[in-house]
């Protein structure tokens, strides 16, 4: 999984509190001025009033590749956003090529039995896939016989609280492991580019009450992650804050947020099953470009 901030509201945390300061006084927020430390405050006032037309304010767009399917039918549900998907219509996929699906990390740590049993299955389906092109059978019915876990790539364009919502709900431990890495990605690049805004922000237990099915068990597991992500973020920060405009900075959570497979039985199922390459990794990066 990599996902890219393309675009973000230049200097957002500041727009917005010019725009919500100045509605108290008789200067439009054209000509109203704030410090460091108004951003500071006016963040803290607007996060405890809960002020949703302050974080209404700046957007973020981003791409999100390797990634499933099964992942952007959760992402999506999201309407609060603006979506565009890569299409199987107008797209191919290569069933000699092993790269055209995720292979989720549970199913590596079963062994490799289990491993090369769905590797087949999903070879196998591809190749069903092919077959129907073949048969003038239209991509967009051919595509049927395709898994959920195909890779896919898609972008979206969120505002500042529909963000906050995402976190709210899919940094949950309770979420499904993909679209979880994907918010805690998410939170990363917002709390280099925004960290007034996303200072305290994250899963229910971490902003509220918990409302998922561990009853509050899993927030020590939430607490840490964010933890580990801030610390990487704040490492980079420097870095960030001397790159010019539309250069970028990548940074790989997978330590944090993905899974490393064991060489030896990448190697070994490769092998078997006599294929030119395998990847049962999950690496999670991120690559944020500079407004």
């Amino acid at each position: 999984m990599k996902i890219t901030i393309l675009d973000y509201t230049d200097k957002g945390e500041e727009l917005l509190t010019k725009c919500g300061m100045a509605t108290t006084t008789e200067t439009p927020p054209s000509k109203y001025q704030v410090n460091k430390n108004d951003v500071g405050d006016f963040m803290e006032i607007s996060r405890e009033m809960e002020l949703s037309s302050v974080f209404n304010f700046p957007t973020v767009i981003y791409e999100v590749k390797d990634v499933s399917r099964s992942f952007t039918h959760q992402h999506v549900r999201h309407r609060m956003a603006a979506h565009m998907q890569q299409s199987l219509r107008y797209t191919e996929i290569d069933p000699k090529n092993t790269s055209f699906f995720i292979t989720p990390p549970s199913i590596t740590k079963k062994g490799v039995e289990a491993t090369k049993k769905y590797i087949k299955n999903q070879l196998k389906t591809a190749q069903t896939y092919k077959k129907l092109l073949k048969e003038d059978i239209p991509p967009e019915d051919a595509r049927f016989a395709l898994p959920i876990g195909v890779k896919t790539f898609l972008t979206t364009a969120m505002n500042v609280e529909s963000i906050l919502h995402y976190l709210n709900v899919r940094a949950c431990m309770d979420s499904q492991w993909e679209i979880r890495a994907n918010a805690y990605t998410l939170l990363a690049a917002c709390k280099l580019i925004y960290p007034e805004i996303f200072r305290e922000a994250g899963p229910h237990c971490i902003t509220g009450r918990c409302k998922g099915r561990g009853k509050g068990k899993c927030k020590k597991e939430a607490t840490k992650t964010i933890e580990k992500l801030e610390n990487k973020v704040n490492k980079n920060r420097p870095k960030f804050n001397d790159i010019h405009k539309n250069e970028s900075i990548i940074l790989n959570l997978t330590e944090i947020l993905g899974y490393k497979a064991n060489p030896k039985m990448e190697n070994q199922i490769q092998k078997q099953l006599d294929l030119d390459n395998i990847n049962l990794s999950f690496n999670v990066k991120l690559e944020v470009i500079k407004k």
